[in-house]
């Protein structure tokens, strides 16, 4: 039987991960999420190292407009912390856990009709020992007893490493819970000195991996970290490209004929007539009223990226390119590998390894140089444009987006948190 309208409208909860190392306020690294999640139907993203800080307003950033932001940023400082993109089409409840251990950067969320809860973390080896996150553990898994449980982030601690005193600590917290680390491939490569070094460190903890349909590294890589993801068989409604909002469509032909009718088209007698100034000013209100939602219809559009942060074409090559190299570079490093060389840098295929490395890096940079071009001429172009038409609101809009200030001037209302104890219910 053909699958209906309504089940193509729904998935598996697919849940994705990456180190950024920064770069939410980077056009080239936000179109990169942009099409990481399009191209991976992710309904939740955790991010680390979003490097923000309280003077960078969430609106101003670039993430899909169907995608909601909660983020935790590191006091005093513009490094660290981590973050949750989600789908707004998913119903769910952020919890907070009380404890009083420091330097912990972990945010909560509950799926509402369901008994699963995901926690994005962050732990640096300088700025959160093993001990205290390990502690954290302890105190959430104890309140989480009998609940589904998804831990996913960057733990700084190599999973292929089973000697090391830090990965024996969590292994053993892990098991207490019976909780399994899912994810089996390398999440960073990087060149230290003259040696590469490969670390599994990107992890998902969960203790329902029999609902798991798969958990992988992704190909896309973003920083010095791949992404990973994880599908759980729980179905959602799938996020859409873009979000649709529904406005009154306020073309120049309806317009036109709103004014035609205001004004030869009404019959303002009765209402001159008149020596009730209430009745009068009621009546006149009601007429206007009535002629905006008769000329004014409602229409549904998609709400896109704002021009600033649209990425030009060279941008879109430059970021291809990046993804073509690094792909390159990782089949040249399985060669390597399968060769049994433990890149001694003087044979042919290491030599090709490296340069291919090198190529990659570069390309890298230069697409971060192309991505602060591309958004600062997209700011000076909007400015020029709003000046020509004397959009001083508009003007000053443009500079508060691309300082990352907030561009309202109400003030925002803070999100209600949920007391973990409640909100498990």
């Amino acid at each position: 039987m053909a699958p209906t309208t309504e089940d193509q409208n729904y998935h598996n909860l697919t849940i994705g991960h990456c180190n950024i190392q920064g770069g939410l306020i980077n056009l080239g690294k936000t179109t990169q999420l942009t099409e990481l999640i399009n191209n991976h139907n992710l309904d939740i993203f955790s991010l680390n190292e979003l490097n923000l800080n309280d003077t960078i307003h969430t609106s101003t950033l670039n993430i899909p407009s169907s995608f909601n932001l909660l983020r935790i940023d590191r006091p005093n400082s513009s490094r660290g912390g981590c973050g949750m993109m989600i789908n707004k089409k998913l119903s769910y409840t952020e919890l907070q856990f009380s404890h009083d251990i420091p330097n912990i950067e972990a945010l909560w969320v509950k799926l509402k009709g369901s008994n699963l809860n995901i926690c994005s973390f962050y732990r640096s080896n300088k700025y959160c020992t093993v001990e205290n996150f390990i502690d954290y553990m302890h105190i959430c898994m104890r309140q989480l007893s009998g609940k589904k449980v998804v831990w996913i982030g960057d733990v700084n601690i190599d999973q292929n490493n089973i000697n090391s005193s830090q990965y024996k600590k969590l292994d053993m917290t892990l098991k207490s819970y019976n909780l399994v680390q899912t994810v089996q491939g390398i999440t960073r490569m990087a060149k230290v000195g003259n040696k590469f070094t490969q670390t599994t460190i990107d992890v998902v903890f969960t203790n329902c991996y029999s609902e798991f349909v798969n958990c992988s590294v992704l190909d896309e890589k973003i920083g010095d970290h791949q992404a990973i993801k994880c599908e759980i068989s729980y179905k959602v409604p799938k996020a859409p490209k873009y979000e649709k909002v529904v406005i009154r469509n306020h073309c120049k032909n309806n317009v036109k004929q709103f004014l035609a009718f205001l004004g030869e088209g009404s019959d303002y007698s009765r209402l001159l007539e008149s020596n009730n100034v209430e009745a009068v000013t009621t009546g006149l209100c009601e007429h206007i009223e009535d002629a905006y939602y008769k000329y004014f219809p409602l229409k549904t559009i998609q709400r896109r990226e704002n021009f600033i942060d649209k990425p030009s074409a060279e941008l879109l090559d430059a970021i291809k390119g990046t993804g073509k190299l690094y792909k390159k570079f990782k089949k040249l490093k399985d060669e390597v590998l399968k060769s049994g060389c433990n890149h001694c840098s003087t044979c042919g295929k290491c030599l090709k390894f490296e340069k291919a490395w090198g190529n990659y890096k570069s390309k890298r940079n230069l697409r971060t140089k192309i991505s602060r071009t591309c958004r600062r001429q997209n700011i000076i172009e909007d400015l020029k444009m709003k000046s020509a038409k004397n959009d001083l609101k508009g003007i000053w809009k443009t500079i508060k987006h691309a300082s990352n200030i907030n561009p309202t001037t109400k003030c925002d209302k803070k999100e209600k948190k949920y007391d973990c104890d409640s909100a498990l219910i």
